[in-house]
C-alpha cells in the first residue's frame, strides 16, 4: 500500500514540475495578446437622443453631443 502511495506522489510531483517549467512559456504569449487586446479597447459614449452607448469611433459627434445615428441628428 505504501508503495502505491509513494508512486502516487512522485508521478504528481513530476507533473507539478513539468507544468511549473511549461507554464511561463504559456504566460509570456497569453501575456502579449493580452496587451494588444488592451490596447484596442476603446471609449464608450452615450447617444443623446436614445441613451445607447456605442464606440467613439462609431459615433457622430455633433456640438458635443454623441449620436448613434444619422437620424438621431435629425430629430435633435
Amino acid at each position: 500500500m505504501w508503495k502505491l502511495i509513494f508512486l502516487g506522489l512522485i508521478v504528481w510531483l513530476v507533473v507539478h514540475i513539468l507544468k511549473r517549467t511549461v507554464r511561463p512559456t504559456g504566460n509570456q504569449q497569453n501575456n502579449d495578446s493580452s496587451k494588444s487586446s488592451d490596447e484596442s479597447i476603446e471609449n464608450m459614449v452615450q447617444c443623446t437622443a436614445c441613451h445607447v452607448h456605442l464606440p467613439r469611433s462609431e459615433a457622430f459627434l455633433v456640438d458635443g453631443n454623441f449620436y448613434c445615428s444619422k437620424a438621431h441628428i435629425k430629430n435633435q
